[in-house]
């Protein structure tokens, strides 16, 4: 198998200041392809580290893309310490030259000094157009190693990996003849990871050798399925063996695969049936809302919602009514009830969904305490409510309630089929 490593270049992530998302998207798309992800590392703007973790990685990998420190100032240092690392120099590279001329120009700036020692290159490399910023990508093959280096800017980096590095690492991986490694991602919701394996019994029982794990979450619990092979043809076809047994075990808790997730799952099947939802919500504070709306076309399914956080909201406005919520309180079975009938009445939607609760880290009692949540959901026929018990931490809580809500409505759902 070919491996890949992937190293990323930057004081800004290695302090915590911003987050790594290039690693995770370059990851994705070597391993879409079947190249074996060896490791992902990260380095500060320091020559002396940057060099040694290339040695390191060049004896370990076939590949090494390189993310960050491209840029035209004093602390962006990739490029003359790759050129110490592989024995070469800077040279003026005239197309590039014209490149940044056009670019400048077309956006109405002048290139200064500075922007102009993006054209300085490494006599090794390929240049890899970047339609999106001024410094180009670099490819450069030696001793039968690869080594790419790319923009950290997350925009420019994946013009670049898909426009340039995707179609060389295909062709790079027909000539090498290399076995490949590929994956596939089964979501499950509404059932414990525990539970899941007892479903589906032992590794040694699936009819084709693979690795597999178990990843749970919030929203549900992710398996991994992943074969060697020769071909594509070969590894989607044992793929499908393990899918299908798999399926034959817990097909009633599957809610999509690979980049499908509950709400693009539930979503598309409100779509196909022409069914519509509303949601009411206390303490998730609209991210049931949000989550409903994170695809394109998502008017077509989801009319819109009340963040009904106070008591008051929930009376005048959703129309729980005052004696409900003085008897029972506003987290409770009977508030959740009248919350998700209310608003799928008000919204004229097929379902009503209600969230209360206590999300913390204050606000608890004995008898409420902190992670106590009621989902509420109503159809044209009728409204239930469940109780959950999430834990202390605030923000965990309110992913788990917007879990659970999309759970009961996947479930309810699933009766429709039946």
């Amino acid at each position: 198998m070919v491996n890949v490593s992937i190293l990323t270049i930057g004081d800004e992530i290695c302090i915590g200041q911003i987050v790594n998302t290039n690693s995770a998207y370059i990851a994705s798309k070597c391993t879409s392809i079947g190249l074996n992800v060896l490791l992902h590392s990260t380095v500060p703007d320091k020559k002396e580290l940057m060099l040694a973790e290339l040695e390191r990685l060049a004896k370990i990998s076939d590949i090494v893309i390189i993310t960050g420190g491209l840029g035209p100032t004093e602390d962006d240092i990739t490029k003359p310490t790759l050129c110490e690392f592989l024995n070469d120099k800077l040279e003026f590279h005239q197309p590039t030259f014209e490149y940044l001329k056009n670019w400048f120009s077309s956006r109405g700036r002048e290139m200064n000094e500075l922007h102009k020692t993006q054209a300085m290159l490494p006599t090794k490399c390929k240049a890899l157009r970047n339609m999106f910023g001024t410094a180009p990508g670099m490819l450069f093959e030696e001793n039968g190693k690869v080594f790419i280096s790319l923009p950290g800017v997350p925009k420019e980096m994946k013009f670049i990996i898909e426009d340039s590095v995707i179609p060389f690492l295909k062709n790079f991986l027909n000539q090498k003849n290399s076995d490949l490694v590929l994956y596939k991602t089964i979501h499950t919701a509404g059932i414990f990871e525990s539970d899941l394996a007892i479903l589906i019994g032992s590794k040694s029982d699936f009819p084709e050798d693979c690795s597999f794990a178990y990843l749970p979450s919030y929203k549900g619990v992710r398996l991994r399925i992943g074969v060697n092979s020769k071909t594509f043809e070969e590894g989607k076809e044992k793929i499908e063996k393990i899918e299908k047994y798999l399926m034959k075990k817990i097909s009633k808790y599957v809610v999509g695969t690979d980049s499908d997730d509950l709400v693009l799952t539930v979503s598309n099947i409100l779509r196909q049936k022409k069914m519509t939802v509303a949601v009411a919500e206390s303490c998730t504070g609209g991210l049931l809302g949000a989550n409903f709306t994170n695809y394109s076309g998502s008017s077509d399914i989801f009319l819109g919602g009340i963040i009904a956080y106070s008591n008051e909201i929930k009376i005048d406005i959703l129309g729980v009514e005052k004696a409900t919520i003085e008897s029972f309180g506003a987290v409770s079975e009977q508030t959740a009830l009248e919350m998700a009938k209310n608003i799928k009445d008000k919204f004229r939607a097929d379902f009503g969904i209600s969230i209360t609760g206590i999300a913390g880290p204050t606000g608890g009692t004995s008898e409420k305490p902190v992670g106590t949540v009621w989902i509420g959901l109503a159809d044209n026929k009728k409204s239930i409510a469940k109780k959950f018990l999430f834990g202390d931490d605030r923000e965990i809580n309110r992913e788990r309630s917007v879990a659970a809500a999309l759970t009961m409505l996947f479930e309810k759902l699933n009766e429709f089929e039946k």
